[in-house]
């Protein structure tokens, strides 16, 4: 454990200055799950909190942990209805010292400590880990669309000036690119996801969701004499890391895939159960779900189970560094989860996760994937400056744009879409987030200096919550993923286009 800087204050108690703390349940439910904390944590029994308890005796927002302008942690009371402690004493406001013992409410006890980085780098490790073992499938995935797209684009390329757009193999061809597209974002994206994790932040995760993203990857790069099946419950879910639990999956789904050299079937499902099984030692009448992994490979014998989730231990020869199923247990248990494994040599191996249960209403959308398909209303005249660095993805943009009927003006970075905006009001910025010189968030905050009531959307190639909550907060509308389709983008006009911005705004024309 690092050693924190202390320092005496005016009741003689020692106090912590450091960047990271950890939050551990000792008493209550979810006993044994930890929690990072950086600069703030909630906490309660909203799934939006980062540190959530079901406990139906404490509030929504309970109260928060947080890190003071002196680089010391506090406790602070949210108005609760029961009450936070502090080593028995019930207070609004507390400063904090490793080794406190914070009661929420009647039931639920928390441990304040130090975090220990060493965590974080064993789990970043096997993220990295898995990726390489990834990697070939990966690589012949990409080829492959890259052939098509190339394929396609020289038989568009030398058409006969006789053919038509309409002729049967000319749109199929079309249709084949679109298909091939796709299919390299979708995988980009999960690995994309994978890789960059998304640091310590717990929230509602759909299970269903995050298994059919992981399916449709391995299904792309796995061999193809390992056949997939899938059995997913709609719209289950936890209360997690995503990043952390997709490895879980992709980790489980690896291990099976390497136990078939010569073939065989993975088969992965989630589904709610009404309680766990006596072994995993969870509380009665507790709603949980079940996510499991099985194989038809070599399977395991009595010792090799005892010992399969030690640290560095492998069966493997010269494949990683046997960290993936301790991994996998640790990031289990942090989620207040069990994993129990049955095998049998020659029979293959099963996994079951168990996890509690969230239930929630169906929360929004934070980025925008797949919007609704567009009505058949022209968009009109509307005047959009589109933002972005690389050159064909702005100049394939604004074809489409222009051909749907907007009216484009195309910026190459962040200074020139300054001055274009500074010269003509545009009614919609759709702008890059990463860009070189003045990036999407700096232009952003100049845009905004310039007209206060500017529409503002972003489009970027991944996912970083941290930054989106940032651009959001500056007043972005919305944030696109890419890539997306025309249809997503005209839907996603319609809807900010009449967003009340607080400002005189001159409605665009719209044909009737």
């Amino acid at each position: 454990m690092p050693t924190p800087e202390r320092f005496p204050t005016l009741d003689g108690l020692p106090r912590v200055a450091a960047s990271t703390a950890q939050v551990t349940i000792v008493d209550g439910r979810a006993a044994g799950r930890k929690f990072k904390v950086e600069a703030e944590a909630t906490i309660g029994r909203s799934p939006d909190a980062v540190i959530m308890l079901d406990d139906p005796e404490i509030s929504r927002i309970h109260a928060r942990i947080r890190r003071t302008e002196t680089g010391e942690f506090e406790v602070v009371d949210a108005g609760s209805k029961n009450g936070t402690y502090v080593n028995g004493t019930r207070v609004e406001r507390r400063l904090l010292a490793y080794g406190d013992k914070i009661r929420i409410g009647p039931h639920i006890l928390l441990d304040f400590n130090g975090f220990n980085p060493l965590e974080d780098q064993l789990i970043q490790r096997q993220r990295f880990e898995a990726i390489g073992r990834l990697g070939v499938g990966i690589a012949h995935d990409l080829n492959n669309v890259l052939a098509a797209l190339d394929a396609g684009a020289a038989f568009l390329r030398d058409l006969p000036a006789d053919r038509r757009l309409g002729d049967e193999d000319v749109r199929e061809c079309i249709t084949d690119l679109g298909v091939a597209a796709m299919r390299a974002s979708d995988l980009t994206r999960g690995i994309l996801s994978f890789a960059r994790g998304r640091g310590a932040d717990r929230r509602s995760v759909d299970l269903s969701q995050l298994l059919t993203e992981v399916v449709r990857m391995l299904r792309h790069t796995l061999d193809r004499a390992i056949n997939v099946e899938a059995s997913v419950e709609d719209s289950v879910i936890v209360h997690g890391n995503q990043s952390e639990l997709h490895q879980v999956i992709l980790n489980l789904c690896l291990n099976a895939r390497d136990a078939m050299p010569h073939g065989g079937s993975l088969t992965v499902g989630v589904q709610r159960v009404a309680a766990g099984p006596p072994e995993g030692g969870f509380p009665a009448n507790c709603p949980l779900v079940r996510l499991y992994v099985a194989d038809t490979g070599i399977g395991m014998d009595a010792e090799t189970q005892k010992r399969a989730f030690e640290p560095f231990y492998s069966t493997k020869q010269d494949v990683g560094y046997g960290l993936g199923l301790a991994t996998v247990r640790e990031i289990i248990t942090l989620h207040g989860g069990r994993i129990l494994l049955e095998s049998q040599p020659g029979k293959g191996s099963k996994f079951s996760v168990y996890l509690p249960l969230l239930e929630v209403e169906s929360g929004r959308m934070a980025t925008v994937e797949r919007a609704p398909a567009a009505t058949d209303k022209p968009p009109g005249r509307i005047r959009v400056l589109l933002v972005d660095d690389e050159q064909i993805v702005r100049r394939s943009m604004g074809r489409l744009l222009r051909q749907a009927g907007f009216d484009v003006t195309e910026a190459a970075d962040g200074a020139e879409a300054i001055a274009y905006y500074s010269r003509q009001r545009h009614d919609l910025v759709l702008l890059d987030l990463d860009m070189p010189g003045i990036d999407g968030e700096q232009t952003q905050a100049r845009l905004m200096v310039l007209d206060p009531y500017a529409r503002v959307v972003f489009a970027s190639g991944h996912v970083d919550p941290k930054r989106e909550a940032s651009v959001r907060a500056r007043g972005a509308l919305a944030f696109l993923q890419k890539p997306f389709n025309l249809q997503t983008l005209v839907a996603l006009v319609d809807q900010v286009m009449f967003v009340d911005m607080g400002g005189e705004f001159e409605e665009p024309t719209r044909p009737r």
